[in-house]
């Protein structure tokens, strides 16, 4: 499990009905492999555990990524925006962080015409 970690603000969860935008980029390539939402739950328990936490509008519940198929994502890095309100989370996934049985979640590439 990851590192424990400390932020000693506290996140702008005002904005979006409580949530706040999580990026989660690989930590080694940089690559954006996700993006999703975290409540306070979420954040505090993301950082008090390392390992990334998030709020599944789907399931209306917090949701430890890697809970249903044992591929969890440990955060190593937290990034916190100027306004409070958006995180980068640099992780390292244990597998394929896609649902899909992709790396990431962004496999399609509009074209340009």
């Amino acid at each position: 499990m990851g590192s424990k970690f400390h932020f000693d603000k506290e996140l702008d969860f005002s904005k979006l009905d409580g949530l706040v935008p999580a990026v989660i980029q690989h930590a080694d390539s940089g690559d954006v492999l996700m993006v999703a939402f975290m409540n306070a739950e979420a954040w505090r328990r993301t950082l008090e555990t390392g390992r990334v936490t998030l709020f599944r509008r789907s399931l209306g519940r917090v949701w430890v990524k890697g809970e249903d198929d044992g591929q969890y994502v440990d955060a190593i890095e937290i990034l916190v925006d100027c306004d409070n309100d958006t995180v980068i989370i640099k992780a390292r996934p244990t597998g394929n962080l896609c649902g899909h049985g992709y790396p990431g979640c962004f496999i399609r590439q509009a074209a340009r015409t």
